[in-house]
């Protein structure tokens, strides 16, 4: 239902921002573009929708739309159901936003199950490409033409991995720990300019790409080795949240 509220600062704290800059340099040579090789080793999903009625939004959605300079009453809501899960997502889009609902279908859909699960709800807003994540419940906004770049999906679903998809170390940031810490210290780079503020969120997208395209990180960067301990550590604690398969065993209750 369309709720008023405030965008409350207890809301704003669970944002991810952006954390102090490492002080490693960026793995040489810079490492060519994962996009198409995601694009094309990560499978879509066959989804149906229901359109909410008219007027009816999440409160999270309302929010943001409002903190954003948007008006709810131009966000369209829908349920999205996934061959792969039980439950519905929710998607918020405003009517302008670059990013249709066949795109955000699609790309979302690309996320492996495991992944995609942690995830409540998705926003697509109108805007230079960005994208910021509520972690607490699981609530990804988008701005722009993202559906182009899965590494966004890939990233932004990573922060809520980082606090809910790591077993025995939920509700806290599992790269604030000592583990994520010691293996980091390990590697002589990271692995390109965002990392320096979102590591984390990066060596995801490192991890998941080397796991699912042919050849992984070492067929495009031949100094693999220097990043290695932090994207293997990923791929350690993740686990299969981050391979394609399965279904469903977590999901956030939807507003």
């Amino acid at each position: 239902m369309l709720m008023s509220s405030v965008f409350t600062a207890l809301a704003g704290l669970f944002a991810v921002t952006s954390a102090q800059r490492l002080t490693k340099p960026v793995i040489q040579p810079e490492t060519p573009s994962f996009e198409s090789g995601l694009f094309n080793s990560l499978r879509p999903h066959q989804s149906n929708i229901g359109q909410w009625e008219w007027g009816w939004i999440p409160l999270r959605c309302h929010d943001v739309a409002i903190a954003e300079g948007f008006n709810p009453y131009d966000i369209e809501v829908y349920d999205v159901f996934y061959d792969d899960c039980g439950s519905a997502w929710v998607f918020c889009r405003h009517h302008d936003a670059e990013m249709d609902l066949t795109s955000m279908r699609d790309v979302f859909g690309r996320m492996p199950a495991r992944t995609r699960q942690y995830v409540r709800t998705i926003m697509a807003l109108p805007g230079t490409r960005s994208a910021y994540t509520f972690s607490d419940l699981g609530d990804v906004v988008f701005f722009g033409d993202c559906h182009r770049y899965p590494t966004v999906f890939i990233h932004e679903i990573g922060h809520i991995l980082d606090v809910h998809g790591v077993p025995g170390h939920t509700g806290s940031r599992f790269s604030l720990g000592q583990i994520w810490l010691d293996n980091y210290n390990l590697d002589p780079r990271i692995c390109n300019e965002y990392a320096q503020t979102k590591n984390w969120a990066q060596e995801v997208v490192v991890g998941m790409y080397d796991k699912v395209v042919p050849g992984g990180l070492g067929a495009i960067q031949p100094n693999w080795n220097d990043i290695f301990h932090q994207y293997a550590t990923v791929q350690g604690y993740l686990g299969n949240a981050i391979i394609p398969g399965g279904t469903c065993d977590f999901r956030w209750p939807n507003e």
